[in-house]
């Protein structure tokens, strides 16, 4: 409870920050003009749940996933592209809240406008991981993993190109041997919406064919 209440105060601290430039605007704005683009995402819950006055939540259990990286294109529904995602922490850990891990995502999404500021994203994609998934709770002592599965999401935007947002997905797969005897097994994982990401959204630009 205490991760998502420092993920709810930190939306707000941002929001509270960034709306007096935008309300000192005359005219409306546009966040998100029709339009290709390319997104860069960065977990920025290991930093914010150290600056919250009394959190005590582990600045290292906060999703399996640092960085994202999307890219769109416009079509009649909304934007539709591929996203890769990338989380590594090998450094040594005494506790038993935090392990070592490598996580590796590639998949297909989709981004579709519901207000001027709020979108929602949803997509499917295939994972690596080794180590486990860095979401809260007791710890198994996982190898290797293969699946795949569908993940959504949920966009602010906080200015015509910053937006914060947060996801959650469901895998299926199948685990090493090691946490299931000799030939492995099958295992259902949900991964929470325990990251806070701040995502950069930058519009492709147009290719030139040059006669």
């Amino acid at each position: 409870m205490m991760r998502y209440l420092t993920l709810l105060h930190a939306a707000m601290l941002i929001g509270y920050l960034t709306c007096p430039e935008l309300c000192a605007q005359n005219k409306p704005v546009d966040f998100l003009p029709e339009g290709s683009y390319k997104v860069m995402g960065f977990n920025t819950t290991p930093l914010l749940v150290q600056l919250i006055p009394f959190n005590r939540s582990n600045p290292r259990v906060v999703g399996p996933y640092y960085v994202n990286w999307r890219s769109y294109v416009q079509n009649a529904r909304g934007l539709k592209g591929f996203k890769i995602s990338l989380g590594v922490d090998l450094s040594d850990a005494t506790a038993e809240a935090v392990q070592a891990f490598l996580n590796f995502r590639l998949g297909f999404e989709g981004y579709r406008k519901i207000s001027p500021r709020w979108g929602y994203t949803r997509g499917f994609s295939v994972m690596f991981s080794a180590g486990d998934f860095n979401t809260p709770g007791t710890k198994q002592d996982n190898d290797v993993f293969f699946g795949f599965g569908p993940h959504w999401g949920v966009d602010f935007f906080v200015s015509p190109k910053v937006s914060l947002s947060v996801e959650t997905a469901l895998v299926f797969g199948t685990a090493s041997p090691q946490d299931f005897g000799v030939g492995g097994g099958p295992r259902f994982e949900f991964i929470p919406p325990v990251a806070l990401n701040l995502n950069f959204w930058a519009p492709k630009r147009e290719k030139r064919i040059i006669k």
